[in-house]
């Protein structure tokens, strides 16, 4: 890794001061992309006081890495205020110049990370996306893979992988598989069947997380194996106008035939029983303690007149709107 240049900030008044717990690391990326926005470039404006009310510990680019503020620094770059992000997690802007290498400082940064995370007993599920705390659409280019790094390429450096998968440029006259983000997994099972993803080993590296999903509809589609939806189950009174109309046939066809259900259709056929009604659902505002809102939740006539004729009728006398009646009231009206 390269080494770490110190470029200290004389003042911390773009911070909260000091008192970093130091347990998460954060990832940014400068967007900027004009030509000499480097590391040098970033810390400089750190140093003269930066006019964005924002500061972070380490830019990082393809050649170096420069240090702002010392790690128990509470620095101004996630966004949440007071929240975890700026108050225990250390800030890395990794630059995306133009005329700088985007993989090499990705991989710097990588090195920067491990350093971090061994340094102050971070664990790897704590370094994060500025997305994480604000929602920020950061670090842009790891987050899309648009320059061919992808966040998960980031982590597998950290972690001690070999290095970042680049995607091959396709020969002369070869076919270009195109996978946008928006492709169905029915579209990608239709390529892998006409053979454009390759097979085994070739087709999970192409078809990355949603391998599993195509694989399985692949499967269905050349050998039939999707599973049948189960037909929906019929009610007792469907089932008993079946019966009466001979589809059920008789004796122990008849038995044979509903299953389950015999009994049951059998008992509403012989008038045993009747047809199962479903429960009717409770009407109006079943949470309120109040008749007049209740009365309002029904659509009914909540005046003290019509209040009175209702508990007329439910055997509540001399009602005069007291609590007790109310609530007496209100017990009949919900039943």
């Amino acid at each position: 890794m390269v080494s770490i240049k110190q470029q200290l900030v004389p003042t911390r008044s773009l911070t909260s001061g000091v008192g970093n717990l130091c347990n998460y690391i954060t990832i940014h990326e400068t967007a900027n992309t004009a030509k000499g926005a480097n590391a040098q470039s970033h810390a400089n404006l750190q140093s003269k006081g930066n006019s964005r009310l924002a500061s972070w510990h380490y830019q990082v680019d393809d050649k170096e890495i420069i240090q702002s503020f010392l790690d128990n620094v509470q620095c101004w770059h996630a966004g949440d205020g007071q929240g975890k992000g700026n108050m225990e997690s250390i800030g890395i802007e990794i630059c995306v110049n133009s005329d700088g290498n985007f993989k090499n400082a990705v991989q710097n940064a990588a090195e920067l990370v491990k350093q971090l995370m061994e340094k102050h007993n971070i664990p790897i599920n704590n370094v994060v996306q500025h997305n994480r705390w604000s929602g920020k659409d950061c670090p842009h280019n790891l987050r899309d893979g648009s320059k061919g790094i992808h966040w998960g390429d980031f982590i597998g450096l950290v972690k001690g992988s070999t290095g970042i998968h680049i995607p091959p440029k396709p020969e002369v006259g070869s076919e270009i598989i195109s996978k946008p983000k928006n492709k169905s997994i029915d579209q990608l099972a239709d390529e892998v069947i006409a053979g454009k993803h390759g097979s085994g080993a070739d087709r999970k590296k192409s078809l990355g997380s949603q391998y599993d999903a195509v694989q399985k509809l692949v499967n269905e589609k050349l050998l039939g194996t999707k599973s049948k939806p189960k037909p929906a189950e019929k009610s007792i009174d469907t089932l008993v106008k079946e019966t009466l109309a001979g589809k059920h046939g008789n004796g122990e066809a008849r038995k044979k035939s509903l299953g389950k259900n015999y009994q049951a259709v059998q008992d509403v056929i012989n008038g045993n029983t009747s047809t199962p009604k479903k429960p009717s659902k409770p009407k109006g505002d079943q949470k309120t303690n109040s008749i007049v809102d209740y009365l309002k939740s029904i659509k009914a006539d909540s005046s003290f007149a019509n209040r009175k004729k209702l508990a007329t009728k439910h055997g509540i006398k001399n009602y005069s709107g007291t609590p007790a009646q109310n609530t007496q009231l209100l017990k009949k009206l919900r039943g």
